[in-house]
């Protein structure tokens, strides 16, 4: 009788007249559920023998979105059931927000409601509704114009089921059906029940493609729809490890859609960039372009043309409407001096174009990497535009947003984008970005430790090169000198007690070879600890921090990202005080495997001595069966990143030392008497 009750209830809810309503400037209308939705109701019980039966925190009864593609119809509805088990969760359940662009798209809510005892009520209030602009990405510099309905709903206690349904009509009109569907089949929590079904017109040939072990969907075709399904039940929580290379995700995912070409994407995208050559730039840009073509060569043309729109035209997106997709003509964004990755892609095209450069926009993926290249082919699936430009016969791929980037346009590595599209007449295949054979980025440390007086003299020079010089820049760039001489010298007071700046810090920066110095001059006052019988100075190797720092977890079910490759370097020279005895001897320890050759070497001279780390980082990323061997050897690194080198002082100096502290001692007790 519950069973019938709750099924009448959610029935009823979703069989209402249509009612429009208006807050903040926007619509929105609640109403009965599309015909074309197949309506499935919730079971009375989490089966005791599903997984998350005895879940503590949450359980998702169902997620499931339905697409309606037939015909000029353009409709996703969503129906989400979820469970807080805790009364810490309570927050997040008693809250809900649904995006959508109010520009072309309508929203429709269907029901909000909660099953408590067995029992279902509404909590739909569409009068409290708040909608709100909610630039999700305007702190990242991008305006999208997105808006989204605030609910909150009453009384919400652990072990109440929440059941919202909603659907959003329209999508962005300059896609032009350029859309495909996803979804994943598991999540953080243990779920019930995941379904997407979409419906296209009768005859609709379908191309999918899945991920981590999903089923391919089912396809039927009848006479008024060709519907695609898929989906799973019972399905375990996956805990997601983190720190995966941008090309993976852990989650069983499916992907499908129309039957279509990267050709047909091509077309798609060609009317968006025009041949702008004979458009008539700003003047300050013509005159600039006069420069650039008496410059001796195309690289030198190409390298002044791409600096320019790197550094000069900043960063921001109005990607409203469809601004999207479509970049602004180059004349507007150079006049505004701002624009978006397409923006500055058309723009730097076009730049190269006057001056006889070949060169086009290329669409990528950045947040699939190199797995874009098993997708069905949709210009939906894109979230960034680069350029691919041509030295002689030779393709180079540049970034026009990657701001104060060093070297010539050919040093930059964007093999992390996996594969492109080039918006080319004839272009038919995504193209892969090739990976630099020998990697440019590399950092160099070299610590000179000797005596002065009654402390130590500490000099530092740093060198960065390639991709991590372009980071550095862009640091110094966004930091005040102060801040920074700061920040540096409180390093070192962390690890040596009081320092004091011998001289102002010096940066040199060699834009053309793109390798960046810093020299550092401090007096630290007293970096010697006693340890025993000895006196002992603790070195930290910082040139490898963060690349030999151990993943979050290292139990994983998926590949690991590792660092940027290229060589890092941390040697230290010691000069002790006259007279001191070191007592430690002679090391060299090397630990290698496939993605990093790491050697420690640690020699006494006589004067001192010399310690060396050196880490070279051969691949980016490493293989799930990998990973474990590849933990073990990071855990050899990290035992020698950090090192304490003992030497024994003279009596004499021992006896000084005591006295000293005598003297404390005794000047203490006096000034608190």
């Amino acid at each position: 009788m519950r069973w019938i009750a709750g099924l009448l209830a959610m029935m009823l809810a979703g069989s209402g007249a249509a009612e429009d309503f208006k807050n903040g400037g926007f619509a929105f209308s609640s109403g009965a559920v599309p015909a074309f939705v197949v309506e499935r109701p919730l079971p009375d019980q989490w089966p005791a023998d599903a997984p998350g039966a005895d879940d503590g925190q949450w359980r998702y009864w169902r997620y499931d979105v339905q697409v309606d593609r037939r015909g000029g119809a353009d409709i996703t509805y969503a129906d989400y059931a979820y469970e807080p088990r805790s009364q810490g969760n309570i927050a997040d359940a008693g809250r809900f927000e649904i995006p959508f662009n109010p520009e072309y798209q309508q929203l429709t809510l269907h029901r909000v409601e909660l099953r408590r005892g067995g029992a279902w009520s509404s909590r739909l209030k569409p009068a409290e509704v708040t909608i709100a602009r909610r630039e999700r990405q305007f702190e990242q510099d991008i305006s999208d114009g997105l808006a989204a309905a605030l609910l909150v709903i009453e009384d919400v206690r652990p072990g109440d089921v929440v059941r919202i349904s909603w659907s959003v009509t329209g999508s962005n009109p300059i896609l032009h059906g350029q859309l495909s569907e996803q979804i994943s089949l598991a999540f953080g929590h243990p779920m019930l029940d995941v379904r997407m079904r979409a419906l296209y017109p009768p005859g609709t040939r379908i191309l999918s493609y899945v991920e981590n072990g999903a089923a391919q969907p089912g396809i039927t075709t009848g006479s008024d729809a060709t519907t695609v399904e898929a989906g799973a039940a019972r399905v375990d929580r996956l805990l997601n490890d983190g720190d995966y290379p941008v090309w993976f995700q852990p989650y069983p995912r499916v992907q499908f859609g129309p039957a279509r070409t990267w050709a047909e994407v091509v077309a798609w995208a060609l009317p968006l960039y025009p041949d702008s050559t004979a458009n008539v730039l700003p003047r300050d840009l013509e005159d600039r372009l006069v420069q650039w073509k008496a410059l001796p060569d195309d690289r030198a043309r190409f390298q002044a043309a791409l600096r320019a729109v790197q550094d000069e035209v900043r960063y921001f997106g109005v990607e409203t409407g469809t601004s999207s997709h479509r970049p602004r003509p180059p004349q507007e964004v150079w006049a505004r001096r701002y624009g978006d990755c397409k923006d500055k892609a058309w723009l730097l095209s076009t730049l190269l174009a006057r001056m006889g450069i070949r060169a086009e926009p290329a669409l990528a993926a950045t947040h699939l990497g190199r797995s874009v290249h098993g997708y069905v082919p949709g210009a939906d699936v894109f979230n960034h535009v680069i350029v691919r430009a041509w030295l002689g016969d030779k393709p180079v791929f540049v970034d026009p947003t990657i701001r104060l980037q060093g070297g010539s346009p050919e040093d930059g590595d964007l093999s992390d984008y996996g594969y492109v599209l080039p918006v080319v007449q004839g272009a038919d295949a995504l193209v892969q970005v090739p990976q630099q054979a020998v990697p440019k980025a590399g950092l160099v440390v070299n610590e000179r430790y000797v005596p002065d007086g009654e402390g130590m003299r500490l000099e530092v020079t740093t060198r960065y090169k390639g991709a991590i010089a372009n980071r550095v820049r862009r640091s110094l760039d966004e930091e005040r000198a102060e801040d920074r001489a700061r920040r540096y010298r409180e390093y070192y007071a962390k690890r040596h007690g009081a320092v004091e700046l011998a001289k102002p810090i010096s940066i040199k920066d060699d834009r053309e070879s793109n390798v960046l110095v810093v020299d550092e001059s401090y007096r630290l006052a007293s970096p010697w600890k006693a340890d025993g019988d000895a006196r002992a100075l603790d070195l930290e190797a910082q040139a490898l921090g963060g690349v030999a720092d151990l993943p979050a977890r290292s139990e994983r079910n998926g590949p690991l990202d590792f660092a940027t490759r290229g060589s890092y370097v941390h040697e230290v020279t010691v000069e002790a005080p006259k007279g001191w005895t070191p007592r430690f001897a002679r090391e060299d320890a090397k630990v290698a495997n496939g993605a990093f050759a790491y050697r420690r070497t640690l020699e006494p001279t006589a004067t001192g001595a010399t310690l060396r780390h050196e880490l070279d980082v051969v691949a980016g990323e490493v293989a799930l069966a990998d990973v474990a061997s590849h933990v073990a050897g990071l855990r050899t690194v990290g035992e020698g990143v950090h090192s304490r080198l003992r030497y024994r002082a003279p009596a004499s100096a021992d006896a000084a030392d005591r006295e000293a502290r005598l003297e404390d001692l005794l000047r203490n007790v006096l000034d608190e008497r």
